[in-house]
């Protein structure tokens, strides 16, 4: 299984999310009821999407803000661009972008993936408006698989607050739960992923060549999805099985709602 960008075949990892994907579409609800939160915050806004890998998610927040631009290194898949997100590509250290421009500015699944998260935050919080809303969602620690070479860091709630508090005065951290349904099937996945594990008694999932373990995890990914989905079926799922609320221990993803951005000197 192959990943298509504008057509062209890219090796399949499991870390960027395509809208038709049977097996991940768990994955798929996951990841939009950020979205779906966001979209209650972005009527009449200016919306900032920072780091929308493939777009599907900046393209459905676009039909409920008043205009979307949406940032990543790649490009969008060729059915984002069908809606009225408008796509940038470019990297955190050079957005061609005005300061305090933006009402909402959203980055989910990102902040996992950076070894220094405060130029990121930084860029979020000079990009936000003084009474703008930054979003920010990230796997909890407590509940991941720990397995993700994609993912550098991984938080648990008071931690992700306390990297955000020097860029904002106000930070409210939310969590995304699950339903019973979901938490079943999070329960075996995460019983097949350490199940798998167990087999590495040498641990050569972090010791061999960057480009083996990057195929080797994607691979990993649609395995175990296509072993539940034979085992015991995949479930019917949309955003509304992923909850947002107070954060507890138990939720997938954490949530952070940024006001007050601070000025940098």
């Amino acid at each position: 299984m192959s990943e298509l960008n504008d057509g062209v075949e890219v090796a399949f990892t499991g870390e960027r999310l395509h809208v038709g994907s049977a097996l991940f579409g768990v994955d798929l609800a996951r990841h939009r009821a950020a979205y779906a939160y966001a979209a209650t915050l972005a009527g009449g806004a200016r919306v900032l999407d920072l780091g929308c890998g493939s777009g599907y998610g900046a393209s459905e927040l676009s039909e409920a803000s008043g205009s979307l631009i949406a940032v990543d290194r790649v490009r969008p898949d060729a059915g984002s661009r069908r809606g009225a997100a408008q796509f940038l590509r470019a990297d955190i250290g050079g957005l061609p972008l005005q300061p305090k421009s933006f009402d909402l500015v959203v980055s989910f699944q990102v902040i996992e993936h950076l070894e220094d998260p405060a130029p990121y935050v930084a860029a979020m919080a000079e990009l936000v408006r003084p009474d703008g809303v930054a979003l920010i969602t990230t796997p909890n620690i407590l509940t991941s698989d720990r397995v993700n070479p994609f993912h550098v860091h991984e938080y648990e709630s008071a931690e992700l607050a306390s990297t955000l508090v020097p860029h904002f005065s106000n930070v409210e951290m939310r969590g995304i739960g699950m339903t019973p349904p979901v938490r079943a099937y999070n329960d075996a996945r995460l019983a097949r992923i350490r199940s798998i594990m167990r087999l590495d008694v040498l641990g050569l999932h972090r010791r061999l060549p960057r480009s083996v373990i990057d195929w080797a995890f994607g691979t990993l990914a649609k395995v175990v999805r296509r072993g539940i989905a034979q085992d015991d079926g995949m479930p019917e799922v949309s955003e509304r099985d992923f909850p947002i609320a107070a954060p507890a221990d138990d939720d997938i993803d954490l949530l952070a709602v940024c006001r007050a951005p601070i000025a940098r000197n």
